[in-house]
């Protein structure tokens, strides 16, 4: 069995509008990983620059926090080919890894939206959530520690620049690989979909209330 770490970065819209009313909230536009082996040694890598189709605006803190140049995104892949291709490249049954619980359930969401069979199912994944194996590690389970803290914690070496989806799956990679085997072996984490929304109805108004109070009083 390979394990794949892997990071996403996402693009959202700038309007102010709740992501709750959204089909989409989060657009991936950019797929980074590593496949380790049993041993936890890096075996390969995938990078890919996913070209927006749903927010083609991208929001101002995503452009300045990733550093993207002017029409970056636009030699990207479409998303359903980027994701077709990352999943042959995980190959059969990887054990997934990330930091944190976000990315696997945004990218669950992405090809959902895409009408995508892979990961869009009402079946639990299991995946390693490393931030969380990490914090058990110090003995800190209270306080999500950030990526960059836990490289710096751990003294490991930072040749390549965060904030970018392949480099924040390298240095996860490395912070896994620093955990002891039984924390990663009896810490699997489950992510589940989202169940359906319930749409209740809207309470009736002020005034209606008040018109049904009186025809109760005129009955009595």
């Amino acid at each position: 069995m390979n394990y794949v770490v892997f990071d996403l970065e996402w693009n959202q819209p700038q309007d102010g509008k709740p992501t709750e009313s959204r089909k989409l909230a989060f657009e991936i536009i950019e797929i980074g990983a590593v496949k380790l082996n049993e041993r936890f040694a890096v075996i390969d890598k995938y990078d890919q620059l996913i070209r927006p189709q749903v927010y083609q605006e991208i929001n101002w803190r995503i452009k300045k926090m990733l550093g993207l140049k002017r029409g970056e995104l636009s030699a990207g892949r479409f998303f359903p080919r980027a994701a077709s291709e990352f999943f042959e490249w995980c190959g059969e049954d990887p054990m997934w890894c990330t930091w944190g619980s976000q990315d696997i359930s945004e990218l669950r969401r992405n090809m959902k939206f895409y009408g995508m069979s892979q990961m869009s199912g009402d079946e639990a994944i299991p995946y390693i959530n490393v931030q969380k194996l990490y914090g058990m590690y110090i003995g800190n389970t209270a306080q999500s520690k950030a990526l960059e803290i836990a490289v710096d914690e751990l003294k490991l070496p930072k040749n390549v620049p965060f904030h970018r989806a392949y480099a924040d799956a390298y240095y996860t990679a490395k912070v896994l690989a620093c955990l002891p085997e039984e924390i990663i072996s009896n810490n699997i984490c489950y992510d589940k979909p989202a169940p359906p929304k319930v749409h209740k109805k809207p309470r009736a108004g002020r005034r209606v209330f008040k018109r049904r109070v009186r025809n109760n009083k005129s009955e009595l």
